[in-house]
């Protein structure tokens, strides 16, 4: 377990909450604009970024010596289903329940079994049919939509190595020439631009597994985060669309950058605590990237009926809110995902690895 990449978690996932946070916040029926100076939040969005990447590199580390087994297909595909669904499914019900028991919140919910079914199962939907970003009752599941196709990618390299090279090419193809505009929605889905992170991630988990030596690792990770930080400062002073590259591909390049030089730092023998604070965020950074949305809207109407107002109290409400969506993700991870996750792996594996039973991270976010 490396305690660089638990951080690494922590991070994007706290980029996110803190960007969804200010977002709300923001809104004319909370603080409006006296949530301006809660734009230096602008940027956290690329811990969407950043956790694809993360999730391309630990996937294919955690199953790296699956590659060319196919018997392990099924094990795989199993600890895959167990790492993702159970978590999303306690959530989404909660949500659901919750939402349908309050009128004004009910029209906006799915009604047809056909949509739910796709919900659940994370299926890709088309967000000019189910409304929003294709992701009904919990709109942050689009980036597991993902998952699961990128899931799907390494279980045929798990068939065979080589078989990976099949939705690679499909994907560059695609993306560049839009030879399968014909297909309409399913076009457009698997062109996204953020397919290429986990193609990084991908390429961050082989490059450490190689025996390659990288001479100062560390300053190959200073570079990425220090890039990674320049970027947002500039996206934060002059939008999104002013640099040369797409910022999506510029905060994967860094984050891969400072991934790989991370991970390369501690094979030198420079470990790094995996008991600290921000390890344990880690942790349970999918929980709280499931959990901080329904939070979230509910402890923001209570910081406007508990009489916050002004930049202050903007700023008051969002380290309450944030720093109480990262502690009840903790408790959930600790009291609910962590031990449904061991109880379900105790009957897929009579060892299972610290890799498949909740330690190991999911964008995502």
């Amino acid at each position: 377990m490396y305690g660089s990449i638990q951080i690494c978690r922590a991070l994007a996932a706290l980029m996110v909450v803190c960007f969804h946070v200010g977002g709300n916040l923001h809104k004319e029926n909370y603080f409006g604009r006296d949530a301006d100076t809660l734009s230096v939040f602008f940027f956290g969005d690329a811990g969407v970024p950043f956790f694809f990447v993360l999730s391309g590199f630990i996937v294919t580390w955690a199953h790296f010596q699956d590659f060319n087994h196919p018997k392990k297909l099924g094990q795989y595909l199993v600890k895959r289903a167990v790492r993702i669904y159970p978590s999303y499914w306690i959530v989404f019900l909660a949500v659901y329940a919750v939402a349908y028991t309050t009128p004004s919140w009910r029209e906006t919910l799915p009604t047809d079994v056909a949509t739910l079914l796709r919900s659940l199962l994370l299926l890709p939907q088309d967000k000019n049919v189910v409304g929003g970003v294709g992701a009904p009752v919990l709109f942050v599941a689009w980036t597991l939509q993902y998952e699961i196709i990128f899931y799907a990618a390494i279980g045929l390299g798990i068939i065979r190595q080589w078989l990976l090279f099949i939705p690679a090419a499909l994907f560059l193809i695609n993306f560049f020439f839009n030879v399968f505009d014909s297909i309409g929605f399913y076009q457009e889905y698997l062109s996204n631009i953020r397919i290429f992170l986990f193609g990084m991630g991908v390429l961050v988990a082989y490059a450490a597994k190689s025996s390659c030596r990288i001479p100062n690792p560390l300053v190959l990770a200073w570079g990425g985060a220090l890039g990674f930080a320049a970027l947002a400062i500039a996206e934060n002073i002059y939008g999104k669309d002013w640099g040369p590259i797409d910022h999506i591909i510029a905060y994967g390049i860094f984050s891969s950058s400072l991934v790989l030089g991370l991970i390369k730092h501690e094979d030198g023998g420079n470990r790094i605590s995996t008991s600290s604070f921000m390890a344990k965020i880690g942790d349970a950074s999918y929980s709280l990237y499931l959990l901080h949305v329904p939070i979230m809207s509910v402890l923001c109407k209570i910081a406007v009926l508990s009489g916050m107002s002004g930049p202050l109290g903007a700023w008051v409400a969002e380290i309450f809110i944030v720093s109480t969506c990262t502690l009840v993700a903790m408790a959930f991870h600790a009291r609910i995902e962590r031990p449904i996750m061991r109880a379900i792996n105790v009957h897929i594996s009579p060892r299972p690895s610290h890799w498949a039973t909740g330690s190991k991270p999911l964008p995502s976010g």
